[in-house]
């Protein structure tokens, strides 16, 4: 493919025309507006009578970039499957990546194009304190250094012909993946009868995240390159990364589901605020998921070099910060997925200098006149108020004056305003959050207890020694459960010390908590009665008996006692059954003859099945549906109904028995028990009658 793009790019004159409706909201919108990035001033194509923006006209490489990159937004197949992990497109996103954005300053991009400078050059970013966070203005190299030096044309121009391609998969993947579908009035208005709103995937998030790593890594190597053109768009990378990452990461938190999958967007944004642990990053660790555990054991660890990166996203940490605590207030965190979550994210938060940092930079704001008070008893310890955070020996001045221009261009909306983390407000909230961590850790202690006493319970008595003999017992995945049972505490009681931390809260003011119930949804649907007796987790986890599965049970994950072959062929078998005998088997299940009971032994019961569908506001509406009587064969896809399916052969096979003997003695004892079985339950219903 690139090999005919190259090729194609011999002709100067060919462009190929790409609507701009099939691009992105938010890009459309600014493209029609006129206000685009510089890498798109000659790309815009103007409708000859109206004028208006109506599409790009892009060479080859380019319009195949655009395309790849379009996919993954609006490929609606599979769109929220969690299966396609290793798919081709994720594969393809790292190779490019890798190629077009090396990490290593000295490797050119390959293969080399002669006589070919692609676009208007990307300018480079100023390097004043009170720079614009947003794309640059259209400014050669030269104007940036003060002269022009003519020696250094053709050095450029070679700079120009290596650098072009990646400047475009590096404007093109952050435009398109990172673009955000912001819901309003006027936007439905304007684009409801062209535009489709796209939603994101899980595999989006996760290929959005490797971009990110990558790019930490990619704009770390600016030092070290000796080619002024990269350097300059090492720089710019990050440049653009950090605002277009913290729209799409804010967008994802308040518009994604309120269950454990959140985790997915959390490593998103845990991985943009951290460039620290992705300077030397390795994208094959993200490609193949055996190597995922290093992503919890950094090699590297924040210093002080990093002021200024944080000083420049201040928002990314403390605004989206302050939009997930409340999801945990209204989560189960007993459970292991939920538990985890919290450890990961009170973990990042209480590396070391983090917190200070975070905490100077705020005190120094509220402290020049932004209008906010800040609290004036918090406990934290000398080190919280250490101003010694610089770079380069710059004052902690500059790092506030660059810290209040990003919350100002961060935050479109004039009307917003900054709301401190360390302050009064969220004291008394810091202090719940801490409490209700400790009420879960009771719980799950108890929790541990009560599971262990149910797994020797259940490992007692003959059928319990039986079902072991038989293979048919699941004493592993109980002992799988039971270890991340045993986890949660751990994971709690750290989460207790370190968000204590953040939060610059005493051990006296952490008051033992009694042993209630979770109230996971008291702090926040309930925050007005905070003595409703029981929460609605607590009226869930009281009758643990009646929930039940609600989606189709046809479908139901593969155990591991489960042949994963042999049931999704037997599930295919029993589909093609059902759909060509469904009005029999319905007939069937009906009759209150001896045929009738006989087949309610064999089929299964007509069943509601409810699913979650999204709309486009991102709310979720349940979709009922009904399930007729129908044949299930999955029963036979386990591993000890195999087993012993091949242990009566053996047996048969000494007794001279043929193989098709064997299926016709099986078939005819499984008859006889069905219609004995049927036939004891009639006569009981008779009886009763």
């Amino acid at each position: 493919m690139f090999r005919l793009c190259y090729r194609l790019l011999s002709d100067t004159q060919l462009k190929y025309e790409l609507p701009l409706n099939v691009l992105p909201l938010d890009l459309q919108v600014t493209l029609e507006r006129g206000r685009c990035p510089q890498f798109y001033a000659d790309m815009l194509t103007a409708d000859a009578q109206t004028m208006n923006m109506i599409s790009l006209a892009l060479n080859p490489f380019d319009y195949y970039i655009f395309n790849f990159a379009l996919y993954l937004i609006n490929n609606n197949q599979n769109k929220n499957t969690w299966e396609n992990w290793n798919s081709v497109y994720f594969a393809l996103a790292c190779d490019y990546l890798m190629h077009f954005l090396p990490l290593d300053p000295n490797m050119p991009v390959l293969p080399h194009i002669s006589n070919y400078t692609g676009k208007v050059p990307i300018a480079a970013p100023l390097k004043t304190a009170n720079r614009p966070l947003y794309s640059p203005s259209l400014l050669l190299i030269s104007d940036l250094t003060g002269s022009v030096i003519n020696n250094q044309h053709t050095s450029q121009t070679q700079s120009r012909n290596e650098v072009w391609r990646s400047e475009t998969v590096l404007q093109v993947f952050i435009d398109i993946w990172m673009s955000v579908e912001q819901l309003n009035a006027r936007s439905i208005e304007m684009y409801q009868r062209s535009y489709q709103i796209n939603t994101a995937s899980p595999e989006r998030v996760r290929i959005v995240r490797v971009l990110i790593k990558h790019l930490h890594s990619f704009s770390a190597k600016y030092v070290s390159d000796p080619a002024v053109r990269s350097s300059a768009l090492r720089k710019y990378a990050r440049q653009i990364l950090c605002v277009r990452a913290y729209h799409y990461v804010k967008h994802l938190v308040t518009t994604w589901p309120l269950d454990a999958s959140f985790r997915l967007v959390m490593e998103l944004w845990l991985s943009l605020i951290q460039p620290w642990r992705y300077v030397n990053n390795n994208i094959n660790q993200d490609r193949f998921p055996s190597n995922n555990h290093q992503d919890e054991n950094p090699t590297h660890t924040l210093d002080a070099s990093f002021t200024q990166f944080i000083a420049e996203n201040f928002p990314s940490y403390t605004c989206i910060f302050q939009l997930i605590l409340p999801r945990f207030m209204r989560l189960d965190l007993t459970t292991y997925k939920n538990a985890v979550m919290l450890f990961r994210l009170g973990k990042v938060f209480s590396q070391p200098h983090l917190v200070p940092i975070l905490w100077n930079l705020e005190h120094a704001i509220l402290d020049s006149g932004s209008g906010v008070t800040h609290s004036s008893d918090l406990n934290f310890s000398n080190s919280m108020t250490d101003q010694s955070y610089t770079y380069n020996g710059v004052s902690l001045q500059k790092w506030v004056a660059i810290a209040k221009q990003a919350i100002s261009e961060f935050n479109m909306p004039e009307n917003f305003e900054y709301k401190p983390i360390w302050n009064d407000n969220m004291r008394s909230f810091a202090l719940e959050f801490v409490k209700k961590i400790i009420s879960a850790k009771t719980i799950a202690e108890k929790n541990v207890e009560e599971f262990s006493k149910k797994i020797d319970m259940s490992n007692q008595g003959f059928w319990s020694s039986l079902m072991h003999w038989l293979m048919i017992a699941t004493q592993d995945e109980s002992d799988g459960h039971l270890e991340e049972v045993k986890k949660v505490p751990t994971y709690l009681n750290t989460s207790i010390h370190n968000f204590a931390v953040i939060f610059g809260l005493s051990e006296a003011l952490l008051l033992p908590s009694e042993p209630i119930a979770d109230d996971s949804l008291e702090n926040s649907s309930f925050v007005n009665s905070t003595a409703f007796p029981f929460s609605i987790t607590n009226k869930l986890r009281s009758k643990s008996t009646n929930v039940h599965y609600m989606g189709n049970p046809d479908l139901m994950p593969i155990a591991s006692y489960e042949s994963t072959i042999l049931v999704r062929i037997l599930h295919q078998i029993s589909t093609k059954i059902n759909e060509l005998y469904e009005p029999t088997f319905t007939n069937l299940w009906n009759r209150q003859d001896i045929w009738g009971y006989a087949a309610r032994e064999v089929l299964q019961k007509p069943c509601t099945i409810q699913t979650y569908v999204k709309d486009i506001t991102n709310h979720y509406r349940v979709i009922r549906q009904d399930l007729p009587p129908r044949l299930l064969l999955r029963r036979l896809g386990s591993q000890a109904f195999i087993f012993w399916i091949t242990v009566g052969y053996l047996i048969m096979r000494l007794f001279s028995f043929s193989g098709l003997s064997y299926i016709l003695i099986l078939f005819s004892l499984w008859l006889s028990y069905v219609f004995i079985k049927g036939s004891f339950k009639m006569l009981k219903v008779i009886r009763i009658n």
